[in-house]
């Protein structure tokens, strides 16, 4: 069972479970980083010629996308999606379990209406992606290098990493090393905050490395989350040595990580709060 205080590469053979179909608990009774909805996965679906393929895999919407294999920074093949066009990139980081990429499909889609190119990835021993061997199978910050990169690649300028959960305090950690071109963070219900996610140079843990994240970052979290508490987020946000950072605590109800700019039934309208993670988006990479 995975513990928040966990190694790293202990972590990575627990993903590597999760990629069985296996998943892990925690201390609280939650999968590490999962999402606080009760899937088990996206809905098995019959191949259509009709359907894009990524909505064949994640489901609805039947938005442009498409299934791409991306490299991390140290070579390890990632299974990923990608929709949008333009020269304002964002990548994805997911949350810790089987959902993967296809937990951000239905934002990842919202945003390429928006003008955005999207990348998102089933992290390195989970979904479709490969696993390394070793120490390298926990290298998280690898994967986030390996997005960005393609980003760049294939036309973006200014790329935002926006993480959920887990997701979030990687994101955290990256940003204390950003890469050329990454311009901002936003962070949705960051989790796990005093697990180790990644190795030096970076900082270890989200705790450890806000007090060197210079980036923008928009920091969330809602009221009553069973995951991570307010407090917390509210003393994540006072270590981040940022000058332009924001936090928004929103209503009790309101969900965990991709929950908060996720609508709760597909094609809904999305939360509130997406609108302002747009506007921080908007800011950053223009």
């Amino acid at each position: 069972m995975i513990t928040r205080a966990l190694p790293a590469i202990i972590l990575a053979a627990a993903l590597g479970m999760l990629a069985a179909g296996c998943a892990a608990g925690s201390s609280t009774g939650r999968g590490s980083s999962t999402s606080d909805k009760p899937s088990i996965g996206p809905p098995a679906r019959s191949p259509s010629a009709a359907v894009p393929a990524v909505a064949r895999i994640c489901g609805p919407p039947n938005a442009p996308g498409r299934l791409i294999t991306l490299r991390a920074a140290d070579g390890v093949r990632l299974a990923g999606i990608t929709t949008g066009t333009g020269p304002r990139g964002v990548v994805l980081i997911p949350e810790l379990g089987v959902e993967g990429k296809c937990g951000w499909w239905e934002f990842a889609a919202l945003l390429a209406a928006q003008g955005y190119r999207v990348v998102t990835f089933d992290h390195r021993c989970t979904g479709q992606s490969a696993c390394a061997a070793g120490s390298a199978g926990s290298d998280l910050m690898s994967d986030i290098r390996g997005a960005v990169t393609w980003l760049r690649q294939h036309g973006a300028a200014r790329v935002a990493l926006v993480g959920a959960s887990q997701g979030a305090s990687e994101a955290l950690i990256a940003g204390t090393q950003p890469m050329r071109d990454v311009t901002g963070i936003a962070a949705l219900s960051a989790d796990e905050l005093a697990l180790t996610l990644a190795a030096p140079p970076y900082a270890p843990t989200a705790i450890a490395a806000t007090p060197h994240l210079h980036l923008p970052t928009l920091f969330a979290v809602a009221a009553a989350d069973p995951y991570v508490s307010v407090q917390a987020t509210r003393s994540l946000f006072a270590r981040a040595a940022s000058a332009s950072k924001r936090l928004v605590v929103l209503s009790a109800g309101s969900g965990h990580g991709w929950d908060l700019v996720t609508p709760d039934l597909p094609g809904g309208r999305p939360p509130k709060f997406t609108g302002a993670v747009l506007e921080f988006l908007r800011e950053v990479t223009a």
